[in-house]
């Protein structure tokens, strides 16, 4: 009788024993577990939010005209999807879709100084330099995500892309001065009733 006693003694000694194991076991791992969900938690949110940041800013009102290249250059990528597109015609449009964030990211630079003033000043609200900052953030990103499609397009293209786009950005400025140039000497011929030949030299 007394070994039966001794025996379920020892038996509930050591399930008490293990129960504590098990619980020590369960202490530990519970705060772990619960900063891992957390963390995560955390991360699809910022994730989540970043986006919805990015779709809200979008939606502002640009201070420039509509992005033809960029447009272009979405409607050929999306087109290669249904039908073959040369990878020429898609390297040519995302090089001037690169062209165009450089040629923004210029301007907005240009502008930079000249619109701290103003908004200092109270010449400007705060609508508008919200847009400021907005469009120089998106110019950011599109200029990003145009690196992104080009080492997507051809690994290891990165580095040329790049100087590639800011030749031509500034050759498409040249042009666009040099366009401007004979426009204006038009003008002056218009005003002071003189002749031009098709080359754009007078008359006599």
């Amino acid at each position: 009788m007394s070994s039966f006693q001794g025996d379920a003694q020892g038996n509930s000694t050591f399930f008490e024993a293990e129960e504590q194991v098990e619980t020590k076991i369960v202490s530990v791992y519970t705060p772990l577990i619960y900063s891992a969900v957390l963390i995560l938690s955390l991360v699809i949110f910022g994730s989540q939010y970043r986006k919805r940041q990015i779709m809200k800013k979008a939606e502002l009102p640009s201070i420039f005209d509509e992005n033809d290249a960029r447009d272009i250059h979405l409607t050929l990528k999306q087109m290669s999807e249904e039908q073959p597109v040369h990878e020429k015609v898609l390297k040519a449009a995302l090089l001037n879709r690169g062209a165009e964030a450089i040629r923004r990211s210029f301007k907005m630079k240009e502008l930079e100084p000249q619109i701290n003033i103003l908004y200092k000043n109270g010449s400007i609200g705060e609508d508008y330099w919200q847009r400021y900052q907005n469009e120089v953030k998106l110019i950011e990103l599109e200029f990003k995500q145009t690196l992104e499609e080009a080492q997507e397009l051809q690994p290891g293209w990165l580095q040329m892309f790049v100087v590639v786009t800011k030749e031509i950005c500034f050759n498409q400025a040249l042009s666009r001065r040099y366009n401007s140039i004979l426009k204006r000497k038009e003008v002056c011929a218009e005003e002071w009733e003189l002749k031009l030949d098709d080359n754009g030299k007078l008359i006599e």
